[in-house]
C-alpha cells in the first residue's frame, strides 16, 4: 500500500489521475504535520512500503515569520523520515528549487545550496533531515508547480484574466515552468522502477524562462481562447513588487541526472503548458 500526505494539493489531485493502484490519501485535518508528536502514531496503522510527502507550507512571505513553514517543511519531515526508516519504507519527497540563491541557473544536484529566504531555509533542513535519517528516498526538486487545481500561478491569472486590463510580470526571475502532471508522472516512474538509484533529483519541463515571458505564454493564450481584446502586459523588475522576503533570481534546474537514470523522457515547459491550457 501507498500512503499519499497532501490529499487536497495540486500535486495529489494529479497523482490520483495517473496512478490507480492501492493508495491512501491523508489531508492536513486526518495528519496535521503542526502536530510533531502525533505524526508517528498517526501513521502508525497505515503499515505503507512508501510515502509520499507532498506536503509543503508554501506561502513564502508568510514563511518568514510563521512558525508553520519550519513546522511542517522541516520538523515534521524529520518525524516521517524517522518513521519511514524505522519501518524500511520508501519516502518520496518534494522539495524546491528555493534551495537555491538564484546566483548561478541551470541548476545541478551536485551545486552548492544557500537559500536566502525562510521557506527555502525550511525546506533544505527537511531534506537535509531524509539524507541523514533515510536509506530509502528520493527527494525530487522541483520549480513553478502549476496546474488547474487549487491556487498555483496558473490559476491565479485564470482567475484574473476577465477582470484585468493589464498585468505585470518580472522579467528578471528566471526558472523552469512545471507542471503537476508532468512531475505526478515523474513520482509513477520511480514507483514502477524499484532498481532506480535513490537520491536527491531535480525534475522540471525543460528549457527555462523568465516570469514575464511564462505570463504572457498564459495570457496570451487566454485571450486568444476566449477571442478577448489583448491583455497588456507589462515588464517589471521583481523589486517593484515589494515582498517580504527575497527571492532568488536565477533558479532554473538541470534535470539531466533525472533523464539519465531514470531513462525518462521531459517534455518543454512551453509544450506542457499547452497542452495543460487544451484543458480548459
Amino acid at each position: 500500500m501507498i500512503l499519499a500526505l497532501g490529499k487536497n494539493g495540486q500535486l495529489a489531485k494529479e497523482f490520483q489521475k495517473i496512478n490507480q493502484r492501492e493508495i491512501l490519501y491523508l489531508s492536513s485535518t486526518e495528519l496535521d504535520l503542526t502536530c510533531l508528536d502525533s505524526i508517528k502514531f498517526k501513521l502508525e496503522p497505515y503499515h505503507p512500503k512508501i510515502v509520499l510527502n507532498f506536503t509543503a507550507y508554501n506561502f513564502v512571505d508568510q514563511a518568514e515569520e510563521n512558525r508553520d513553514n519550519e513546522l511542517i517543511n522541516s520538523l515534521a519531515v524529520k518525524e516521517i523520515a524517522e518513521y519511514c526508516n524505522a519501518k524500511n519504507i520508501l519516502l518520496i519527497h518534494i522539495s524546491t528549487d528555493y534551495v537555491f540563491d538564484g546566483l548561478k541557473g541551470n541548476y545541478t544536484e551536485t551545486d552548492s545550496v544557500n537559500p536566502i529566504n525562510a521557506y527555502g531555509q525550511a525546506k533544505l533542513s527537511g531534506e537535509n533531515f531524509i539524507r541523514d535519517i533515510c536509506k530509502k528516498y528520493f527527494i525530487l526538486r522541483t520549480s513553478w508547480l502549476y496546474s488547474l487545481h487549487g491556487r498555483n500561478f496558473l490559476t491565479t491569472i485564470i482567475d484574473l484574466h476577465n477582470n484585468k486590463k493589464n498585468f505585470k510580470g518580472a522579467d528578471d526571475l528566471i526558472g523552469t515552468p512545471t507542471s503537476a502532471r508532468s512531475l505526478a508522472g515523474a513520482i509513477n516512474h520511480l514507483i514502477q522502477n524499484p532498481n532506480i538509484e535513490y537520491g536527491t533529483y531535480h525534475f522540471a519541463n525543460t528549457g527555462m524562462t523568465s516570469k514575464y515571458s511564462f505570463l504572457k505564454a498564459i495570457v496570451d493564450r487566454l485571450s486568444q481562447d476566449k477571442n478577448m481584446e489583448q491583455k497588456d502586459i507589462l515588464r517589471v523588475k521583481n523589486e517593484d513588487f515589494k515582498m517580504t522576503a527575497k527571492r532568488p533570481y536565477n533558479t532554473s534546474l538541470n534535470s539531466k541526472k533525472f533523464t539519465h537514470n531514470c531513462d525518462y523522457k521531459i517534455p518543454s515547459w512551453k509544450e506542457e503548458l499547452h497542452s495543460i491550457m487544451d484543458q480548459i
